[in-house]
Formats: C-alpha cells, structure tokens, sequence
C-alpha cells in the first residue's frame, strides 16, 4: 500500500483554529447556544470568508465570485454541499479531538473527487464552483494525517465548541479565546462560589 503526505495549506490564524477546515467549522459562532451565529449566508459570502481569512487568493476569489454570478443555481447548490462538509467536519473533528471514532464517508467522497479534478496549471490547482470544498476537504485530510493532529482540541465554553490546533509553546491551550470562553468560565465559577 501506498503511503501519500500531503502538504498543510498555508496556517490559517490561531484564534480561527489554525487550519483551513477549521476556520470553516467556525464559521458558526456560539454553536452549543441555542441561537448560533453562521458567518456565511450564502456562497459569495463564503468566498468572502475565506478570502478574508487568508483560505482562497484574491485572484482565486474573484474567479470565483464572477462564475457564481454566472451560474446563481449551481453556486446555491454547491454552498449547501460546503454547508453540509462544515457540519460534518465539525463532527468528524470533534470526535477526532476527544480520542473518538468518525465517519469519514463524506469527507472521503469531497476529498477523492477534489483530487481527481486537480489539473497541471504552473502548480497543480483546481477551478469551479467547487474549489472551497476541495480545498476545506484537503486541509482537513492533511490534518487528519499530519503531526498537528496531536495537537487538536475543542474549546469546553459551553456554548462555544470551537475548534483549533493548540500551536502555543508549551501546547496548553484550552480556551478559543481565554478573553472570551475563558473569561466567560472564570465569571461562571466565581458566581457560583459566592452563590
């Protein structure tokens, strides 16, 4: 059998998890709450997502923005399929981050078609609609397979459930943000101390 290592696209920020999958998974804020926030209403709001965070190049998004204006049915359908690889990333990469078993069906399935539609272009690169899954299903395979992947953990806030790759020196990162999940915790037990 064959053994491939794939390359980990360009770090994303660490208070967006780090990784290209994982700042899409946290594209939905407050996740745990009753009343999550999604970053992302439709396609061209999700290049600009990840153009912003530095996941697509410029060139790339403007592309990309002129085919979904071209084509408003395709690009609809195709943010329902990256809606649907978020939500399952978000599973597969929290039962990754607590030592559990995922499905990896439809990770494998955007993964595999990604790579049979990569082309020789000065690189290899892919075009169309479907670039923002092929690259979010690479980055997360390349996580999934590389040393980071020790290094995994989800945010406890208990409304939060952030993801993200711990990259601090001595790797005892808890929080997405202590200011934020952090902070919200310490307030939580100082209550209910003085309670």
């Amino acid at each position: 059998m064959w053994s491939v290592q794939l390359r980990p696209a360009d770090r994303i920020s660490p208070r967006l998890g780090g990784r290209l999958c994982l700042a899409v998974v946290n594209s939905v804020l407050w996740r745990r709450s009753a009343e999550p926030t999604d970053l992302v209403g439709d396609y061209t709001g999700l290049i600009t997502y990840m153009e912003d965070i530095g996941g697509l190049a410029v060139g790339v998004a403007a592309d990309l923005m002129v085919e979904a204006d071209a084509h408003p049915d395709q690009a609809r359908e195709e943010f329902g399929r990256v809606i649907a690889l978020r939500e399952d990333l978000y599973d597969v990469m929290s039962a990754t981050a607590h030592g559990d078993c995922a499905d990896l069906t439809l990770l494998n399935a955007v993964f595999s078609e990604g790579m049979a539609n990569l082309t020789l272009n000065g690189g290899l690169v892919w075009a169309g609609l479907r670039v923002p899954a092929w690259e979010t299903g690479a980055s997360a395979v390349a996580l999934l397979t590389g040393p980071d992947l020790a290094q995994l953990k989800q945010c406890p806030g208990e409304k939060c459930g952030w993801l993200f790759v711990d990259q601090t020196r001595n790797k005892s990162r808890t929080w997405c943000d202590s200011r934020m999940c952090g902070n919200r915790d310490r307030v939580r037990r100082h209550y209910q101390r003085s309670r």
